[in-house]
């Protein structure tokens, strides 16, 4: 019996396949499993085919309540779902609480882990070009500058690490290069220590500790020797959590450049924020960044600098083009000229392009530098990208279904079998709640939520989305209970449950029901993994 792979909670199709709560008692699962085995119990039918359908349905029954009446089969099920029950971990009198039921199995978990830790490596690297328009239109070239950065880090043992990083740069007739290691060692639970080394440019030497100090708290000191000038540089930083979304830190570091910095930062779901004061020996600044997400592809962002050195502003956003790429396009003007600045960011890699447009605050050049990028921008988003998107994705789904095809017909199949045992049952319910004027479930729709319309009666599919749902009335009728009532369990995937079936794997659905109660007619939606109780009065139409 296979999980969902899908979005949403995961381990409970066990529970929707016996109509059960997650947090259902041993009795309600056993009176869920006398329900169902009256229903598919193989010797209630004469048929050879009712009687082979009950067989496959009664296997599942029985399979789920021998896992849900079994508390340690079904500890590791809420947990870890089917894969935790097929990992070879046995189960007997050497593992009669759920604690150790935990333990082994995080045991087994951290056995896989240190096999695949000796081949893990994390790369990272950036490629910046520094590009002139004056420069070029002066006949000095247009390249000013290059430079590279790469690092991998090996993750040598659960509590330590290597990491290995280099540089290069080069700027008109001049360059420089350092290489770098840095090695990571977990002492304790709150504590770390880091050792490091550099040569090239700024060579040096250094120890670096964090511990922290409480649970919201966290601080960092250390101490470095640079060879280039044999000064000793300290530094601490103090970093504490504000709220569950913002943080706070102090940076203060003793040497030939003290400084003291206070920053502070802030991000949800949707948009994140930073500032930072900084006062040095010689120099101060201060700077800002807000960034907004329009979408689960884009966003926008501005920031904002001013010190000893610099006075700027930063405007431009970016989209995600791929599940590992992201493209971003940034405005600057400031006293250093008006630049722009191309990203593209790909996995841990970086290709960064600053364009020089001008040294001179021209204010002409300045609005035309930023409206006409962004008028291009807006018309390609509109005619090019938007309906080069919309035609992949709906090529995305239509693979999806090509390659899902047969997995679907067979779950559809299995549906069907399912729902002609409950058929006669859930029409004598049906009978009975319409002789009383209680609940009946006139039309239950599943599927896919593009393919219904919204409209005042019951959406109806169209022809290219048709397969995409499936019709639930009788399984819905069958579930309503003596007292004309109707639930589905919070958190739990419908598709689970028995007489349904996932029409459309990897596709966001609905269940849309309507129904009768007290001769009023009553409409409801309600997502996958949402509860549904009826009958409520918010539902009347």
């Amino acid at each position: 019996m296979k999980e969902d792979d899908g979005t949403g909670p995961p381990n409970r199709e066990l529970y929707a396949l016996l109509h059960l709560s997650p947090e259902a008692s041993d009795e309600e699962i056993r009176r869920a499993y006398r329900q169902w085995a009256q229903v598919y119990h193989p010797d209630k039918y004469q048929a050879p085919h009712m009687k082979e359908i009950a067989t496959e349905n009664f296997q599942r029954i029985c399979e789920a309540y021998e896992i849900l009446s079994d508390e340690n089969k079904r500890q590791i099920y809420d947990i870890y779902g089917m894969e935790g029950l097929n990992s070879g971990l046995e189960l007997g009198p050497k593992l009669n609480k759920v604690e150790e039921i935990k333990e082994q199995l995080e045991k087994l978990k951290r056995m896989k882990e240190q096999q695949k830790m000796s081949a893990l490596f994390l790369p990272k690297g950036s490629i910046v070009a520094n590009l002139s328009l004056p420069g070029f239109l002066d006949g000095d070239g247009i390249m000013r500058g290059m430079a590279m950065a790469s690092a991998v880090q090996s993750q040598l043992s659960k509590s330590s690490a290597l990491s290995l990083s280099g540089n290069l740069g080069v700027e008109e007739n001049s360059g420089a290069g350092a290489a770098s290691a840095v090695f990571r060692h977990q002492i304790a639970s709150d504590s770390t220590i880091e050792f490091m080394g550099s040569v090239g440019l700024g060579s040096l030497i250094g120890v670096q500790m964090t511990r922290q100090l409480s649970l919201h708290s966290t601080a960092t000191l250390g101490i470095a020797k640079s060879f280039h000038d044999g000064s000793i540089n300290l530094s601490n930083v103090w970093t504490r959590q504000l709220s569950d979304t913002a943080s706070g830190n102090i940076e203060l570091l003793l040497g030939p450049q003290s400084s003291i910095g206070v920053g502070w930062q802030k991000k949800d779901q949707n948009t994140s924020a930073a500032g930072e004061v900084k006062f040095g020996t010689n120099s101060f600044g201060i700077s800002a960044r807000y960034t907004r997400r329009f979408s689960s592809k884009s966003h926008g962002r501005i920031a904002g600098r001013i010190g000893s050195a610099a006075l700027e502003v930063e405007v431009g956003g970016g989209r995600k083009v791929s599940d590992f790429s992201t493209v971003r396009m940034l405005y600057t003007i400031g006293i250093r000229g008006i630049f722009w600045r191309f990203e593209l960011h790909r996995g841990g890699q970086k290709l960064l392009i600053p364009i020089l447009l001008s040294r001179d605050l021209n204010p002409v050049l300045a609005t035309g530098a930023f409206v006409v990028p962004t008028s291009i921008y807006f018309i390609l988003k509109k005619f090019v990208f938007k309906p080069y998107y919309l035609k992949r994705e709906k090529q995305k789904a239509l693979e999806n279904m090509e390659r899902t095809a047969t997995q679907v017909e067979e779950a559809r199949k299995a549906a069907a079998k399912a729902q002609q045992l409950l058929e006669n049952v859930a029409n004598r319910k049906r009978n009975k709640q319409q002789e009383t004027g209680g609940l009946v479930i006139t039309k239950a729709i599943y599927g896919n939520h593009k393919a219904l319309k919204k409209g005042d009666e019951l959406r109806e599919t169209n022809d290219e989305l048709a397969s995409q749902v499936l019709d639930v009335t009788v399984p819905l009728n069958f579930l309503v209970n003596d007292s004309g009532q109707l639930k589905l369990h919070d958190g739990v995937k419908k598709s689970g449950i028995m007489g349904f079936c996932d029409p459309c794997p990897g596709e966001p659905k609905q269940l849309h029901v309507e129904y009768t109660y007290h001769g009023e007619r009553y409409e409801v939606a309600v997502d996958d993994y949402e509860e549904l109780i009826i009958p409520q009065i918010a539902h009347r139409v």
